[in-house]
């Protein structure tokens, strides 16, 4: 795919801007990086990030953690394909071959990709059917893992993937300064009309006390539950959004 290590420079020039989105070119494993095909239905390396995960005052219980990391897995694989999207109408291919993760406390960080695999289009439509595709794809083993412990529900599962993916794709408009073009990237991919059901969610707006946008969640991230955590201002739970 042309252009790809330039369109990587852009989202680290964006990253060292201090916008949470940090993804890299690199040849495979190591270092730190280990390969997406690792998190198949076994289970092992879920299993594995999920005792390493703490909150503020020690480890949440499993449910919430569980929570904590299919979220952070699903905000990884969104802020990849988002921005390439938003940046410059890319998108790598997104297969558990082509895809390196790094993890820290359990949480997943940032991603990588190891080959110039992928589309590049001018109709958005057909980027965001293949986003969608490839962000289901990739969740699908960790969702039906944590579904199968009793740790959360599947549809809960996928619509807190949704929100993360309406989530990043608001940094990544702000990012590249294209906001209403990710707002309807975000529609395409993850709104109502979305030809996934698990992942068809609606798609609101507000604004903070500066004027800045974010996505008003659908589900809760349960960060409430654990000592010292509160209910975030995107949060369903706050009475005021609602």
């Amino acid at each position: 795919m042309d252009g790809i290590d330039r369109t990587l420079g852009r989202i680290g020039v964006v990253s060292a801007d201090g916008y949470g989105i940090i993804v890299r070119r690199r040849d495979g494993p190591g270092d730190g990086w280990f390969s997406a095909a690792e998190l198949d239905g076994s289970g092992r390396v879920q299993a594995l990030l999920l005792s390493r995960i703490n909150g503020m005052a020690g480890p949440p219980e499993d449910h919430i953690r569980a929570e904590w990391l299919l979220e952070s897995l699903a905000r990884a694989i969104a802020d990849l394909g988002g921005a390439f999207i938003v940046a410059a109408g890319q998108l790598p291919e997104l297969t558990p071959e082509n895809l390196l993760l790094a993890a820290e406390g359990g949480l997943f960080r940032a991603t990588g990709i190891t080959s110039s695999r992928g589309i590049e289009s001018d109709r958005l439509e057909e980027l965001a059917d293949a986003f969608r595709t490839g962000f289901a794809s990739l969740l699908e083993p960790t969702v039906a893992w944590i579904d199968g412990l009793g740790l959360r529900p599947e549809k809960t599962l996928w619509h807190a993937a949704a929100d993360r993916l309406a989530q990043a794709l608001v940094w990544s408009g702000k990012a590249f300064d294209r906001p209403d073009l990710a707002l309807e990237l975000t529609q395409l991919t993850v709104g109502p009309e979305c030809p996934d059901p698990r992942l068809a969610i609606p798609i609101r707006r507000a604004e903070d006390e500066w004027g800045d946008e974010f996505h008003l969640r659908n589900t809760c991230c349960l960060a409430y539950r654990t000592d010292g955590g509160q209910v975030c201002q995107s949060c369903p739970l706050q009475k005021t959004l609602t």
